[in-house]
């Protein structure tokens, strides 16, 4: 025999359905978190003010104190210079984040890997044997060349090095305050951002809801 379903009553209906208590006590909710992630966000924004003017302040003394026809600033440098950080997107069960990275990490694709087989091996010993001794015996000067293998520099991305070696305090200073603010508080009010603009819509939702009662 086939199952006959029930009809649902509409007092089960309504017992499904949140009552207007309930959806007041969780706007409540909502609100209160509203204001905490905003606090954060206002004490992330006197932070990201507080580097932005240290590293300002800073470099207006590197260039005070510079005696050289140059200025340092980012109209002064070569062009082809690029960024040491970047910003990394994760997406995790549906939560967004970002994160800052440093481009100076070292890549392992540049790792020389030896991918001789062991018959290539075999052979070059062979080859080895059949070399006649005068010429096994060369110059000491030719051997180490040939066995030390090349280092392959890798380069830096070190926007101070444009500017040379011996850079004043201050400069380096004013980088210092960039990259905190960078690495800190711009991060972090992305991600409080984000935060703020979903808690409004949910927000929004309840007072939606409501207004329906």
């Amino acid at each position: 025999m086939a199952d006959v379903a029930l009809p649902v009553s509409a007092s089960e209906i309504q017992s499904s359905v949140p009552g207007k208590d309930e959806l007041l006590l969780r706007l409540d909710d909502l609100l209160e978190r509203y204001l905490h992630t905003l606090d954060a966000y206002q004490k992330a924004q006197q932070q990201l003010t507080k580097h932005l003017s240290s590293g300002y302040l800073s470099l207006a003394q590197a260039n005070f104190n510079n005696n050289a026809h140059t200025r340092y600033g980012q109209d002064y440098f070569d062009e082809r210079m690029q960024a040491s950080r970047k910003f990394v997107i994760c997406e995790d069960e549906g939560t967004t984040t970002i994160s800052v990275a440093s481009q100076n990490a070292e890549d392992p694709t540049d790792k020389t890997k030896d991918t001789s087989s062991p018959a290539d091996s075999s052979a070059t010993a062979r080859e080895a044997e059949e070399v006649p001794e005068a010429d096994a015996q060369g110059p000491f000067e030719e051997k180490t060349n040939s066995a030390v293998p090349e280092t392959k520099k890798t380069p830096t991305n070190d926007p101070l090095r444009w500017f040379g070696v011996l850079v004043p305090p201050a400069l380096r200073s004013a980088q210092a305050s960039f990259v905190t603010a960078v690495e800190g508080p711009v991060t972090e009010l992305s991600n409080l951002l984000r935060e703020l603009r979903q808690q409004e819509i949910e927000i929004g939702r309840v007072r939606k809801q409501i207004k329906k009662l």
